[in-house]
């Protein structure tokens, strides 16, 4: 017999290996390919084939049980959706068939009830959730900051285990698992095991390796979780659905949000997206009633919303702002939280020569080097944020040779702390970044603020999401304006996201929380919206935007993006390619090839082209097959991203 094998290849080809006795469709195997033994799965098996060359055997079958069909049709779905091979989107589910594991079984679930009561507000809605059945389903559960979504999906997730399936929650940060965990295992007498690509590699075998067999019920993890292969599955929850964390942008482009869908469709499961502030693509699907939608109004315990005030920077002078310093001497008399918030790395943007105007920029990157740690006194370096160049920071200039001659211009939450240290000298100060704390550190940090060992938290967005600090207070929001004037369609939702799950830590407990926008844009929709604490009115005002200008949902773009180490070579290919597609598909929208955002990175050149499609078209998949066939030259790499959240 003839096994028909797909190899986990870029390449849209499967290789033929003999074998003495019939092997079911997903069957996993070990092959000699190129002088490597590697893993594939079996696509087919044929009792006879002509094929001209000898045919080698296969290795070893590595389980006898064969995937899931689930598992290959949501792999070639997601692959023609995606533009990507087949074989690349498989490799992901085979991390547990390398070698043989030991299991370790998680703790047994436990009958007690729930510890947690709940309000009326939430009983009905896990009763709402309840009558939707147990068949694909997609259902957004909308509910504000503090409402007590985690307890109602919970209380589907205890029915789903207690009848034998499988369940699986997505959070968007690592961080966030274990914080996860500690609440679920407290109020609902459960224990998850958790689950991302930080565990070692052997553990993350044996996790998938009993999730194959179903002896692991329960997982809770980041996106790489959704790989696993699950055989049983009775839910999926996506947590903070509108995070960008779930769209992965290296190598294999995929939003995994997007993923689970597909994936609980062919389980024919639950899956709920959960969020506070959802993704519009996400709000106009509940709209057209592709998907369900169950709201919570009110935070539990009747706490009320911050109150979000709004300070005008054209009028407040500082970095921090007089109205925001008060704020901050009152909390830390009362014994009360500040959380001073702002999404940018660093002390500054970038140092320049007041003398000559030289700016000290990344050779790999066609970026400028953004200031580190000069804040702390300690020794300052310069980083590239984009391929992670650094080199230390001395104080005289490369180029006119002049001392103590530069200023720094765009300041980061290491300049904020070094304003609060110099303005609460006394005050216990945490900086909370991607740069400062790794997640072990980050999980005592959060533990300390927990506790009201803090004062004054500043942070970036690794401090915004899924966390609740009882004695926070107040929170202040800088320069959202940098996000309002992006160039990014999706400025505003960013922006009004960000807000709002920010603006959601403050009075968690029995605290009147209030929040300050410091803007040099009061006006600005999306502060307006946001003081009302109105995201649906902020949703309908966007998608007229959106439609006028014909942007998604009502279209989808798909990204190409063009490298090469020579810069000629990526733009000539890129423009033969444009002619191409404008030969073959002459009606399409196309605009590029041009040189991306960021046009050179770790001494790649990028050129862009970006394509507008009619939303849900045949066409589009006569298109995307297209796209998969494109042959380059070895000196030039495409990607294609398709639905990119990511412009640079």
């Amino acid at each position: 017999m003839i096994c028909e094998i797909l190899l986990p290849k870029p390449i849209e080809k499967t290789f033929y290996y003999k074998t003495l006795k019939f092997l079911e469709p997903g069957i996993v195997v070990k092959v000699e390919f190129k002088n490597k033994k590697i893993t594939g799965v079996v696509i087919k098996t044929h009792k006879e084939i002509i094929y001209k060359k000898p045919l080698k055997s296969i290795d070893s079958i590595l389980c006898l049980t064969p995937l899931p069909n689930e598992i290959l049709k949501s792999s070639e779905f997601v692959a023609n959706y995606t533009c990507n091979f087949k074989s690349l989107i498989l490799k992901l589910f085979l991390t547990g068939f390398e070698r043989n594991t030991t299991i370790r079984l998680e703790k047994d679930l436990s009958n007690k009830p729930n510890k947690l009561k709940l309000s009326n507000e939430q009983r009905n809605a896990i009763k709402a959730l309840k009558k939707l059945g147990n068949e694909f389903k997609v259902t957004l559960l909308f509910g504000v900051t503090g409402s007590g979504k985690t307890r109602v999906f919970m209380n589907l997730v205890k029915d789903k285990l207690l009848n034998g399936f499988q369940s699986l929650i997505l959070v968007p940060e690592i961080i966030l698992t274990k914080e996860w965990v500690k609440e679920i295992e407290e109020d609902f007498n459960i224990s998850p095991t958790i689950y991302h690509s930080s565990i070692n590699k052997k553990k993350r075998e044996e996790i998938c390796k009993a999730i194959f067999n179903n002896e692991i019920k329960f997982i809770i993890g980041t996106r790489s979780a959704l790989t696993l292969p699950f055989t049983n599955l009775g839910i999926i929850i996506i947590d903070e659905e509108h995070d960008n964390s779930y769209k992965q942008n290296s190598q294999l482009i995929l939003n995994f949000r997007d993923f689970a869908i597909v994936r609980a469709k062919n389980s024919n499961c639950n899956i709920i997206l959960s969020s506070a502030t959802p993704s519009i693509e996400t709000f106009f699907n509940v709209k057209i009633k592709k998907f369900e939608i169950v709201k919570l109004k009110n935070r539990v315990n009747k706490n009320i919303l911050p109150a979000i005030k709004v300070l005008d920077s054209r009028k407040e002078k500082g970095i921090i702002s007089k109205t925001l310093q008060k704020e901050i001497k009152n909390n830390i008399s009362n014994k009360l939280q500040t959380l001073i918030f702002l999404n940018k790395r660093g002390y500054a943007s970038f140092v320049i020569c007041k003398k000559c105007g030289n700016t000290n920029s990344c050779n790999n990157c066609s970026s400028s080097l953004t200031l580190h740690e000069f804040a702390e006194k300690k020794k300052s370096y310069l980083l590239c944020h984009y391929c992670n160049h650094k080199e230390y920071f001395e104080d005289s200039c490369k180029i006119c040779n002049s001392k103590n001659c530069f200023v720094f211009p765009g300041y980061g939450v290491e300049k904020i702390y070094e304003e609060v240290s110099n303005l609460f000298p006394d005050a216990k100060i945490s900086l909370l970044s991607s740069d400062k704390v790794k997640n072990n550190v980050l999980s005592k940090e959060i533990k300390d603020i927990i506790e009201n060992k803090v004062e004054i938290i500043i942070g970036t967005q690794i401090i915004s999401k899924g966390h609740n600090f009882p004695f926070l207070k107040t929170v202040g929001i800088l320069n959202i304006d940098s996000i309002l004037n992006d160039f990014d369609f999706r400025s505003s939702e960013k922006a009004y996201q960000q807000i709002t799950q920010v603006a959601g830590r403050a009075g968690r407990k029995d605290l009147h929380g209030e929040v300050f926008i410091q803007t040099y844009q009061p006006n600005h929709p999306v502060i307006k919206s946001s003081i009302n604490s109105d995201y649906e009115g902020f949703v309908n005002y966007e998608l007229i935007e959106r439609k006028k200008g014909f942007l998604p949902p009502f279209s989808s773009f798909i990204s190409i993006i063009i490298n090469s180490t020579n810069e000629n070579k990526a733009k000539n290919y890129g423009l033969n390619l444009k002619n191409i597609i404008k030969e073959k598909f002459p009606n399409l929208v196309l605009f590029g090839p041009s040189p991306s955002i960021i046009f050179k990175q770790n001494r790649i050149f990028r050129y862009r082209m970006l394509i507008k499609l009619k939303k849900n078209s045949k066409s589009n998949l006569i298109f995307k097959s297209f796209l998969t066939k494109i042959n380059t030259p070895n000196s030039v790499k495409i990607y294609i991203d398709v639905d990119p959240i990511n412009f640079t």
